[in-house]
């Protein structure tokens, strides 16, 4: 059986080469300088960063825009989709990462594609996501409008995905965010799967018994199922406790508002040393924007709390406080 285990965040050396790097003008230090924290509004080139299993994903909007990593002579490196980074022109016609080799992105087979200038190069990668990649009104970016609000400074991962880990689950299934929250008296993680209130996923259609239930409720339990297994939750607890110490590492490399900003009480315990729980089931956060249309949602929302799981519906205006989501 496939059982890889569920991990995150750099090694010792990884962290040292990059605090290095910070300290000299360069592309990690002008990504830092873009990082907009969780529970600050990303604005007009704001990134959000989450530490995965070796490397770092910045994100515009849901869109990852850079993945950095630290090869083993300890070189900071950076891959960025190239549909993001070559021309307006060339947009539909690449595919694939390029990579940047001194002031180069390559493609694999040597291709350059475009040259980076600075913070400029990153800005024309945002601007590039905005104008193609995201709508105004699509689930990323209302997810991206969730990080804005304060009071979601809690939320420690983004897109996180579950190790492949059976013959079911050959592919890593993804969850929209990741947040620590107090319950009971202890730092719990809890994961949360993001719907906008028009998904067909979360509609209940009728089947031959009528009582067909939506994608969504396959995808939470698929997330539960993995949580059952022995050891899952202590390694996913363990994850955690180390991002939550190497968001505070990274944090401190900046020279932004980033560093000066407050980090999310919870986070900061788990950072230093408090042990933290794993909720067992994942919570369905479905987003009722004033934007879209939620003709006939309670029908399929009593059906849904029928199952039963955790649900919980944001209204009202934009950003929108998260709160409890166990």
């Amino acid at each position: 059986m496939i059982n890889r285990v569920f991990a995150r965040g750099l090694s010792g050396n990884a962290i040292d080469a990059l605090r290095s790097a910070s300290q000299t003008d360069g592309w990690w230090r002008d990504l830092l300088n873009l990082w907009a924290a969780n529970g600050s509004p990303s604005n007009a080139d704001g990134l959000r960063l989450a530490i995965r299993d070796g490397y770092l994903n910045f994100y515009r909007r849901g869109q990852s825009v850079a993945k950095v990593s630290v090869d083993r002579a300890g070189r900071p490196r950076l891959t960025v989709h190239a549909k993001y980074a070559g021309s307006e022109a060339a947009r539909d016609t690449l595919a694939g990462y390029a990579k940047l080799v001194g002031h180069e992105l390559l493609l694999s087979d040597g291709t350059v594609i475009a040259r980076y200038s600075g913070v400029a190069s990153l800005r024309s990668w945002i601007a590039m996501i905005d104008k193609n990649y995201s709508k105004p009104d699509g689930e990323k970016t209302l997810i991206d409008g969730l990080l804005d609000c304060p009071q979601n400074a809690n939320v420690i991962d983004l897109e996180m995905a579950l190790p492949a880990w059976n013959e079911r689950d050959r592919i890593a299934p993804r969850m929209d965010l990741v947040t620590i929250e107090e319950i009971n008296g202890r730092l719990t993680v809890v994961f949360g799967e993001v719907k906008v209130v028009t998904d067909k996923r979360i509609r209940c259609q009728p089947g031959m018994d009528g009582k067909k239930m939506p994608e969504v409720c396959d995808q939470l339990e698929r997330y539960s199922c993995y949580l059952r297994q022995p050891g899952h939750r202590e390694a996913v607890a363990a994850a955690y406790a180390r991002t939550a110490k190497q968001m505070i590492q990274l944090k401190d490399m900046t020279d932004t508002d980033v560093k000066d900003a407050p980090l999310a009480l919870e986070i900061a315990r788990a950072a230093a040393g408090e042990p933290l729980d794993v909720a067992g089931e994942a919570t369905l956060i479905v987003l009722c924007d004033p934007r879209h249309s939620a003709m006939h949602w309670q029908t399929h929302r009593a059906r849904l709390m029928d199952v039963p799981l955790r649900m919980t519906d944001l209204k009202g205006s934009v950003p929108m406080n998260l709160g409890r989501l166990f």
